[in-house]
């Protein structure tokens, strides 16, 4: 925390490589110049998205799996996400019922065609099996910032499908029917019961990963549907419901593949569905690790907010891990803790996604599981992922920080909910040279400017950044690293 006491002759550079610092502190100070002598360009006049934060989901694993651990090291691991002293997330996913991140498949009403919900209850959450509601307590207990917590659903209870499974299931009837409208109500008991916890949520999607798969590898709870019906059960149920029942919860729609977004607009086009309509949620899972150095659809980002610039975009999950070995540009599936190489590379799709992600106008970033065990579980289907932070599951005595974990501090750190992106060029004879550095930059409540910049490649690169104060920083750029200055406005 020592960018909160500069002076205002100097700036605070954090630095993460893949050679072994991880948030390694320096300071740099102000120099006179002008604009010829600049090769990156803060202009503070010239604003664009407001953030909404960063975090990670409370799912049934990341509780079971800190609830393992000795005491102190539980303590340990909030405060590395939550503490004013570790990387300060400010958003929470929280499953609406069981994921494949939890031991069995379970829903909060199992009472068939109870349509009014009177069965309805989340005291699942509170076994001591769990453990979900505490360690969504003890964030909130922890984090001096303001944390929004919003939900998602996998599958409906599975007495409305008609598979009579949750696995890749459809609903009975159609929107505006009876069962769309009980799974509207079953959303907005949610929403109550933990609000009466003493957890508001901030925002609810519509449901995780809808789009139909072309090949289905795996199977676990997934509710399937359209655009199109995404768009009659927020006319028709969801979005009278919400503003019914939770008029200030935002209504998160896609929840799904950036490479579906700008085919899965169906309820931004249609006037009363798009009303109810506050944010579109995307997934990272279409990257495939970035093969060639390409992919994340970060266009569609921008060619999305043209259209729509009064939709936030947020990213609602994303891990590694989850490809399979034999895809040739995979890290690889599950944990590869004992490999260098894996964890940087895991690191290095992360940063490259973020920060793409913000230059094109997303509003935060969301990771998937908090916490797993070395295993990359708990998962009942056996799909096993990475994530930043991993746990002695046999001993209870250890957990390992991943390089993950220190790439999204650079973020999470120091970009504050309500921080304002803004104008940061490169000048044309310095492109070339900075071919393999990404960047972006913000304005902070707070009164902060600060800069990440994320090298891409194996040369180092000292750049100059003319600040909003007229002024200049020369900032060294490590190879293969990430970066984060601060300074005072």
């Amino acid at each position: 925390n020592d960018y909160l006491t500069l002076s205002s002759s100097e700036a605070a550079v954090y630095r993460t490589t893949r050679d072994g610092e991880r948030f390694r502190y320096e300071t740099t100070t102000f120099f006179e110049g002008d604009a010829s002598d600049a090769d990156l360009t803060i202009d503070a006049t010239t604003t664009y998205q407001t953030i909404i934060g960063f975090g990670g989901a409370f799912t049934d694993a990341a509780a079971i799996n800190i609830y393992k651990m000795e005491t102190k090291i539980q303590d340990l691991i909030v405060d590395a996400y939550y503490s004013a002293d570790g990387i300060q997330y400010t958003t929470g996913r929280i499953p609406i019922s069981s994921t494949d991140f939890s031991t069995s498949i379970y829903s909060y009403d199992a009472t068939v065609d109870d349509l009014a919900m009177s069965a309805f209850s989340i005291a699942v959450d509170k076994t001591p099996t769990s453990h979900k509601l505490d360690l969504i307590h003890r964030a909130l207990d922890t984090t001096e910032r303001n944390l929004s917590m919003f939900a998602s659903s996998w599958a409906p209870p599975v007495w409305m499908t008609e598979e009579n499974s949750t696995l890749n299931c459809h609903m009975k009837g159609d929107p505006g029917e009876t069962y769309w409208e009980a799974l509207a109500l079953y959303y907005s008991k949610f929403l109550t019961a933990y609000k009466n916890e003493g957890i508001p949520i901030w925002g609810l999607t519509t449901q995780n990963e809808p789009a139909e798969p072309i090949l289905s590898l795996n199977e676990w709870q997934s509710l399937r549907f359209t655009t199109e019906t995404e768009r009659d059960f927020v006319k028709k149920d969801l979005g009278p419901r919400l503003k019914a029942d939770h008029p200030d919860v935002k209504l998160i729609v896609m929840d799904d593949n950036k490479s579906n977004l700008l085919d899965w607009l169906a309820a931004l086009e249609d006037a009363e569905a798009a009303q109810y309509v506050d944010g579109v949620g995307i997934h990272w899972y279409s990257n495939y690790d970035f093969p060639l150095d390409i992919g994340g659809n970060f266009d569609d980002l921008k060619t999305f907010h043209q259209q729509y610039p009064d939709v936030f975009i947020l990213g609602t999950e994303a891990c590694e891990g989850y490809l399979p070995w034999w895809f040739l540009t995979s890290t690889g599936a599950g944990v590869k803790l004992s490999d260098f190489n894996i964890g940087w590379w895991r690191a290095h799709n992360y940063a490259k996604d973020i920060i793409n992600d913000l230059t094109n106008f997303a509003s935060g970033w969301t990771d998937w599981n908090l916490v797993l065990d070395t295993a990359g579980g708990p998962n009942w289907a056996g799909n096993y992922v990475d994530a930043p932070i991993l746990v002695d599951e046999t001993n209870g005595n250890e957990f390992y920080k991943q390089p993950m974990y220190y790439v999204l501090g650079h973020f999470t750190k120091f970009l504050t909910p309500g921080s304002v992106r803004l104008s940061f060029e490169a000048a044309s004879g310095s492109k070339s040279r900075l071919s393999d550095v990404d960047w972006t930059a913000f304005a902070t409540p707070e009164g902060r400017y600060v800069a990440i910049l994320f090298n891409k490649g194996d040369d180092e690169e000292s750049v100059n950044i003319m600040a909003p104060n007229g002024k200049l920083l020369e900032v060294v750029i490590r190879p293969t690293s990430i970066q984060t200055v601060v300074f005072n406005a």
